[in-house]
């Protein structure tokens, strides 16, 4: 006659082979989701001086086409809007800022989670008689930061005056 042994419970290797096996896989589990928390945060930054940079740049660009009378370069530019306010934009500790009082006061263009590292202007074409279409090179350096992941970004533009000087 045979004998069926009818074993109703595990061995403890089998035990500890599958207890190793889920071990594996929620540390793989767990990898990931910390890679895409990395991920979104990097992105988030990128957002973040992206939409800054963009603002900033659109913003000035608005009133430097409709503007004359520009002085300036470096870091700064003066200059009067169409609706004849004496108009300065300027980088201030990190900050882009602009003031639209002959610069008594300043209000800040950049949102406070982006840095600008560097805000220049460069002038061309100023000079009443030239023949040259005035033109304004805006060139900006910017950096976010969330939690421990960085992004900067870099851009230049040109702006062009709507009006030649006579």
């Amino acid at each position: 006659m045979i004998k069926i042994h009818d074993n109703k419970g595990l061995t403890l290797i089998e035990l500890l082979v599958a207890m190793g096996i889920f071990g594996l896989v929620i540390g793989m589990v767990f990898g990931v989701l910390g890679l895409v928390i990395v991920n979104q945060r990097r992105i988030i930054a990128l957002k973040n001086v992206g939409d800054d940079v963009r603002f900033t740049i659109e913003s000035m660009a608005r009133e430097i086409r409709t503007g004359g009378n520009f002085s300036g370069g470096g870091n700064s530019i003066s200059f009067t809007n169409a609706k004849g306010e004496s108009v300065n934009y300027r980088l201030s500790n990190g900050i882009v800022e602009k003031s639209s009082d002959g610069g008594l006061t300043h209000s800040a263009v950049t949102g406070s989670e982006t840095t600008i590292n560097y805000l220049n202007f460069y002038l061309r074409g100023q000079a009443a008689g030239d023949g040259l279409q005035p033109r304004i090179t805006v060139t900006i350096g910017a950096a976010s930061q969330v939690g421990n992941q960085r992004a900067s970004l870099e851009a230049q533009t040109t702006i062009s005056e709507r009006f030649l000087q006579s």
